[in-house]
């Protein structure tokens, strides 16, 4: 019974936030969601500076195999991959990597930031706003290169419309920033686990 008040609340807030944002025009719904991106573009670059890439001690081959085995294994689909080029790339329907609890702790956590980015192009709409991981696809990206000390891993996250959005609002290219930070930890706790049990193996 709780769960289905929260669905229906959930559901109409969905409703009032289509209906009101129908009636701001759709240069100010792109505007809004320009700053959204442009202030998030930095911190995505930032997080992939601090945590995207990392040297492990392994060869190229594991390498590859660990991250391949951890996309699938958190529920991606291998789209491409070349051993030669170290590159693949793998997508899934958001939240993926994460699942809907992390994707909904990451949302509150970023929430605060979106809102005030919105409220000097919507006014008090942002505070229907919500970050919604229906219509969106995640694409993975990573990169395997060998070094002196192993192999050098390098990963991109971003995201891809696939149906239209139910707010109104225009999509976003790069996903929240607590999003982000959650999914390349779990990556790399993925990738962490695959290359240990390779090295169990006798």
């Amino acid at each position: 019974m709780i769960f289905e008040r929260k669905a229906v609340r959930l559901w109409l807030g969905i409703a009032a936030l289509a209906i009101i944002t129908g009636c701001v025009s759709q240069e100010t719904k792109r505007d809004a969601i320009n700053d959204i991106n442009a202030a998030w573009k930095k911190e995505y670059e930032d997080k992939l500076d601090k945590n995207g890439t990392r040297v492990v001690n392994a060869s190229p081959a594991d390498a590859f195999d660990a991250v391949y085995a951890s996309f699938v294994k958190l529920g991606l689909v291998v789209r491409q991959e070349s051993r030669a080029l170290g590159l693949i790339t793998a997508e899934g329907p958001a939240p993926l990597p994460l699942n809907r609890e992390e994707w909904d702790r990451a949302a509150e956590a970023d929430k605060p930031k979106a809102k005030e980015l919105l409220r000097r192009h919507i006014g008090p709409l942002a505070e229907l706003f919500r970050f919604e991981p229906e219509g969106i696809d995640t694409v993975m990206t990573a990169t395997i290169l060998g070094t002196a000390r192993g192999s050098e891993i390098s990963f991109t996250m971003r995201l891809r419309e696939v149906a239209p959005p139910q707010s109104g609002l225009p999509r976003r290219d790069y996903p929240p920033p607590t999003a982000l930070t959650l999914g390349l930890d779990k990556l790399w706790a993925a990738v962490d686990r695959e290359l240990a049990a390779r090295t169990r193996k006798p």
